[in-house]
Order: C-alpha cells, then structure tokens, then sequence
C-alpha cells in the first residue's frame, strides 16, 4: 500500500540545480556521504551489554521455543533437529522446560568473548552492506530557514518539488518517514526478540525490518529536518550508481532562494521550465 504524502522538497545549491533540471536525475546519495556519518548504521546487536545478553539468551531460549512449540523451526539448518526435538519433548510433557533451564543454566553454550568477536563483526558487516543503497532525502518544512541555509547555500540555492506520477509507476511515490530517536538503534529491540527471529522468523520479513529501521531511524539532533526518504538499494552485480531520472512531470515546483545572484536565477528558471513547462516558480523573499 502507498503512503500519503505531504508535499516534499528537495533542497539544492545552484550547481545542484543545474544538474538536476539540466540532466534530469536526482543524486541518490551513498551512505558515506552523508553529514552524519554515523547514519544508516547499526550500534549493535543487541541493545544490552554483550555479557547481559548472554545471560537473558540463557534464561530465554527454553521460553521462546515453548511460545513457538507448534511453529516450524526455520532458522541454522543444523540446529532445527535439536529444535523439532524440544518442541517434541515440551508437547510431551510441558514440565520438561524445567529439566531445560536446569541444563542451559549449568552450561549455556555461549562463550562470551566469541559472541563478542561474532556481534561486531556482525556489526560491521551490516554496516558496511548498507554501503549498497543509494537515499534521496527530501522534507516537507518548505519554510525552514534553517533548511535553507543548510541545505540551499544560505539561501542561494533552492527546493524542488517532487511529486511521483502513480501511473507510470513512479518510485517518488515511496517515500517513508524518518523516526528520531535518542541513539542510533541496535540490531534489535530486545535480545528475546533476536532468538524468536532467529530459530522462527521469517527471514525475508526480519531482514526487511531490520534494514527499514536502519535506514528510517536518525539520532533527535537531526529532528529539525523532519526528513522522508527514498531508498534503492543497488542490484545484484549492478554497477554502482549516484543518479536516477525522473519524469519532467514529476518536478512540480520550482522555490528560488531569496539570496540568488540574479543571473543565476535566470537560467535555473530557463532550465526548470525547460524540463517541465508546467512546472510553477516561486521567489522567495528575505524570512
């Protein structure tokens, strides 16, 4: 299902600009391009300390698979047996989750320097797989001075409108909204969480969630931008790539900042309706 939206805008230089209604593309930007670097990463796996993780998987495993006793097992091929096993032994006789603790509690079967070793490199992979996606950002706060200083040269610059054409099946229709939290999000929420997902989950579902909540999620220093995004993520052995078309359709309105030299403004008007006739422009006066 397609969002509503609000009315979006890019904000741009003048070079931006030109390049932007001249080529008829948006610069999708790679991840470590971004102001903020530590965006579109994970902090880690788990939002405990390594060591109390450990001990909630301990206590957590007997319980979640007790939850999950009639679900099919989906996760390590190699330990599904020993699952349908326990799920078959607690179908039996439910009293033998006591038996199960008992065992898990005398020897886990965790070392904690290798789940260490094993969470940070899972950390930096996925970290560095996300190096694979392409982001358009854009905002509906048309009238932020401060969006206009940062993002548009101080007011030199200016903001698009873009607005994706439904029936030509336009990607500018899926922008999501970004979430601000405190902190940079863990791979998940709660550790009892990551072994539900992991012995029963759906991988496709799991992986789809946790990849939207990295890409959806920014720290509340960034709040004022009130940001939605559009992610493309690049194809298998596709050749890496920074811009996309648009229909010239799809570019609606055209903001010139208030501080723009005027032969500038000139022909980025020239470039705009050359792009899309229809396209309607606005100048901006000093806030």
């Amino acid at each position: 299902m397609i969002m509503e939206l609000p009315p979006l805008y890019k904000f741009m230089d003048r070079n931006g600009a030109r390049l932007t209604l001249g080529n008829g593309t948006f610069r999708h930007a790679k991840p470590s391009s971004f102001n903020d670097l530590e965006d579109l990463t994970i902090r880690s796996v788990f939002p405990e300390e390594t060591e109390v993780a450990l001990e909630i998987l301990t206590k957590a495993i007997p319980e979640v698979i007790a939850r999950n006793v009639q679900s099919e097992p989906t996760g390590d091929p190699d330990r599904r047996p020993m699952i349908k096993a326990i799920q078959g032994a607690i179908k039996a006789n439910p009293k033998v989750l006591d038996v199960i603790r008992d065992e898990l509690q005398a020897k886990p079967g965790y070392d904690l320097e290798a789940m260490r070793v094993r969470s940070e490199s899972l950390v930096a992979e996925i970290n560095d797989y996300m190096q694979e996606y392409r982001i358009l950002c854009v905002t509906p706060a048309l009238n932020s001075v401060r969006m206009w200083e940062e993002y548009a040269d101080n007011g030199q610059g200016i903001a698009l409108r873009i607005e994706g054409n439904l029936e030509k099946d336009s990607k500018f229709k899926l922008f999501r909204p970004v979430t601000y939290a405190d902190q940079r999000p863990a791979l998940y929420e709660n550790t009892e969480q990551f072994i539900e997902d992991s012995l029963f989950g759906d991988r496709e579902k799991v992986n789809a969630a946790i990849i939207g909540k990295i890409i959806y999620t920014k720290t509340r220093e960034w709040e004022h931008e009130q940001e939605y995004r559009l992610s493309v993520p690049l194809g298998v052995g596709e050749e890496p790539w920074e811009t996309l078309p648009y229909h010239p359709e799809e570019v609606t309105e055209l903001h010139i900042g208030h501080s723009m030299p005027d032969a500038d403004r000139e022909e980025i008007v020239r470039l705009g309706e050359s792009r899309n006739p229809n396209i309607k422009v606005f100048h901006r006066g000093a806030d």
